[in-house]
C-alpha cells in the first residue's frame, strides 16, 4: 500500500459585521413570517432572495468551489451566525419543524447551499423535510444514524443505497459540543495497492438501504463498484455498515473493503464544529463520521442543521418534484 497523504480543508472567515448584516437581511426578508408555513420550493426561493446579501467572498468561494474545487471537496464556513442571536432549546428530532430564530438559520443555510444546485430531500427521510435537524435522540444512542450520540457514527456517505444521491451535503451549526468532532476523508487522498483500487472498482459490492429511510417493503439491495470516475478526481459509494461483497466468499472484495476503511482512517481531517460553523462537502468524493458525545437531551445539546443538494439540473427535473419518492 502507498503512503497515504491528506489535503487541508479550505477556510472562509466571515467577519461579525458581516453576519450581523446577512442576519438583518434574514429579518427584513421572513418579516415574522412562519417560514414552515411555506412549501418547500416558496422556502427555496426565499433563500434565492437572501443570496445577494450574503458577503461577497461567501458567494465567490462557493461558485469557485463548485466549478473548480481547487482547495479540495470540502469547504468550512466560520462565522456565519452573530453571537448575540439566541436560538431556541435544540430541535427533538430530526424532522421537527424550526422554531423562532432557528428558522432564519435554516434559510440562512439554505441561501448558501443553493448555489450549488437545488436543495432537496427523500420522501422517506425524516417526513421530506428540507432542512433536517442532526441532533441525538434518546433511544438512539449507538444507531448508525445523525441521532446517534454515545455510539460513532462511521465512515458513510449520505444515501449510496440510491443512484440519485445528493451531489452535496450542508451542515450550519446553530450549537455545538466540544466533544463531538466532525471527521472527513475525500476519495482523492486515498492511496492504495493498485490491485486493491481495482478491486474497488468493479461492480461487486452491494448496499442496504439506509436505515433513517423509512420504505414500503423490501427494497433491492443496490450493486455498484465503491471507487469511480477519473484517478485524479475519483469518486466513492461508501458506508461502512451497509456494504459487503455481493459473494460472501469474495475474500479479495472483503479484504479490499478493509484496506480502503484502514486508510480511510489515515487521512482523516476532524473538526470540532461550532456555532457558526457550516461544512459543505462533495457527496460523491468524500466519506464523513462523527465522534461520540453524551447527550444531556435538556435542550442544549449539539444541533447541527443540514440540506443536501443536487447539482444536476436534469436529474432535478427528471424527479418532477422538490421532495422525490
Amino acid at each position: 500500500m502507498e503512503p497515504a497523504t491528506k489535503t487541508s480543508t479550505s477556510q472562509v472567515r466571515i467577519q461579525p459585521h458581516e453576519a450581523a448584516e446577512v442576519w438583518a437581511a434574514v429579518g427584513r426578508l421572513t418579516d415574522n413570517r412562519d417560514l414552515d408555513t411555506l412549501t418547500p420550493d416558496e422556502f427555496v426561493d426565499l433563500a434565492n432572495e437572501l443570496t445577494p446579501h450574503l458577503p461577497a467572498d461567501v458567494r465567490r468561494r462557493v461558485v469557485e468551489y463548485r466549478r473548480y474545487a481547487p482547495d479540495g471537496d470540502v469547504v468550512l464556513m466560520r462565522g456565519l451566525l452573530p453571537e448575540d442571536v439566541t436560538f431556541p432549546r435544540t430541535a427533538a428530532a430530526p424532522w421537527a419543524p424550526a422554531t423562532g430564530t432557528a428558522q432564519g438559520a435554516a434559510l440562512l443555510l439554505t441561501s448558501v447551499t443553493v448555489m450549488l444546485g437545488e436543495p432537496f430531500n427523500y420522501a422517506s427521510l425524516y417526513d421530506g423535510r428540507l432542512v433536517q435537524n442532526m441532533v441525538p435522540v434518546r433511544g438512539m444512542e449507538f444507531t448508525q444514524t445523525s441521532q446517534s450520540s454515545v455510539g460513532m457514527l462511521d465512515w458513510h456517505c449520505e444515501d449510496s443505497f440510491r443512484d440519485d444521491r445528493c451531489d452535496y451535503a450542508g451542515l450550519l451549526c446553530l450549537r455545538g459540543d466540544g466533544s463531538a468532532a466532525s471527521r472527513y476523508a475525500q476519495a482523492k487522498d486515498v492511496r492504495l495497492a493498485p490491485e486493491t483500487v481495482a478491486v474497488l472498482r468493479e461492480p461487486r459490492f452491494h448496499v442496504r438501504p439506509d436505515p433513517a429511510h423509512v420504505l414500503p417493503g423490501q427494497t433491492p439491495l443496490r450493486r455498484l463498484p465503491i471507487l469511480s470516475g477519473s484517478k485524479s478526481a475519483p469518486e466513492i459509494a461508501y458506508d461502512m455498515h451497509h456494504l459487503a461483497p455481493i459473494d460472501d466468499a469474495d475474500a479479495e472484495a472483503a479484504g479490499a473493503l478493509r484496506d480502503l476503511a484502514e486508510c480511510l482512517n489515515k487521512v482523516a481531517i476532524s473538526h470540532v464544529m461550532e456555532r457558526g460553523d457550516l461544512l459543505i462537502f462533495d457527496n460523491k468524493r468524500v466519506v464523513h463520521a462523527r465522534t461520540p458525545f453524551d447527550a444531556r437531551f435538556d435542550g442544549t445539546d449539539r444541533w447541527l442543521m443540514r440540506t443536501m443538494i443536487c447539482g444536476s439540473a436534469l436529474t432535478f427535473r427528471r424527479w418532477g418534484q422538490r421532495i422525490p419518492v
